[in-house]
């Protein structure tokens, strides 16, 4: 797992973000797995599913299963997600940021409560009402806040190989900061620290679907401590080497919850 923050705080939003992180990869035979992109765990509605992109569900929703990668410390990181036991739901869908800022390229995917469950025993599922009434609450009084981001980068992750019968294929993600630099009819333009810039890859494929999340935390000689946690958005669109185009939390709020309510069967 490779880190892009300043001071200690980095170790403790990392344990505590990537309880709700997934890496999903695409295993192809004979050649082991690919990066496909990143999601988020989480509860909308009493549906426990992968809130991702648009363009990262539509690689994989009519694939017989699909690879979840966790970025957790220790125990079995990874796991293939049979997708027959699924239903997926897509607002949109964009490759590019070039085709429209107006696209909310937002999916969820709806699992069964058997895979949510074995998903809990190392994870989170983030619940959207809850994190709403967080959004709508005031900033914390104490500490200062941060904005990070969490996914895999398919240029950072290493060429699969064989050892013995199996396949290997190491999968690396990336914690880095990011700040707002431009807010566009529910888009966000989230721009890298001046302190990254020197860690970056040149490209984050891999990272649509992740998180950028919003961490208030508290920071001195005595201690390290994250106050609260708001997920404000979801990656989509590459812009150029610094910059990364991001569905802003209204456009999940708006379109992507009422699309589930719709469409998704409990």
């Amino acid at each position: 797992m490779a880190r892009s923050m300043p001071h200690d705080i980095s170790d403790a939003i990392l344990s505590h973000i990537s309880n709700f992180a997934v890496g999903l990869v695409i295993r192809e035979l004979g050649k082991g797995s690919r990066v496909l992109g990143s999601g988020v765990l989480v509860s909308i509605e009493g549906r426990s599913g992968i809130l991702t992109c648009g363009h990262v569900a539509e690689a994989y929703e009519h694939l017989p299963e699909v690879g979840l990668i966790r970025f957790v410390v220790g125990g079995q990181q990874r796991r293939v997600l049979k997708l027959a036991d699924t239903q997926t739901i897509i607002v949109q869908s964009s490759e590019t940021f070039s085709e429209g800022k107006e696209v909310l390229a937002l999916a969820f995917t709806s699992l069964s409560a058997d895979v949510a469950s074995s998903l809990e025993a190392q994870g989170v599922f983030l619940n959207i009402e809850k994190n709403r009434a967080r959004m709508e609450a005031m900033a914390p009084a104490e500490g200062k806040h941060v904005d990070a981001m969490l996914g895999l980068i398919a240029e950072v992750s290493e060429t699969p190989f064989i050892e013995g019968r199996e396949f290997i294929s190491p999968m690396r993600g990336v914690l880095h900061t990011r700040h707002v630099c431009a807010q566009e009819k529910g888009l966000l333009t989230v721009k890298a620290m001046p302190y990254n810039l020197h860690e970056l890859p040149e490209s984050f494929g891999g990272m649509s679907g992740g998180g950028r999340w919003r961490v208030y935390f508290v920071e001195d000689d005595k201690e390290s401590r994250i106050v609260a946690t708001v997920l404000c958005g979801i990656a989509s669109w590459q812009i150029d080497d610094t910059n990364i185009a991001c569905q802003r939390w209204d456009r999940i709020d708006q379109a992507l919850v009422p699309a589930v309510h719709s469409n998704i069967r409990i």
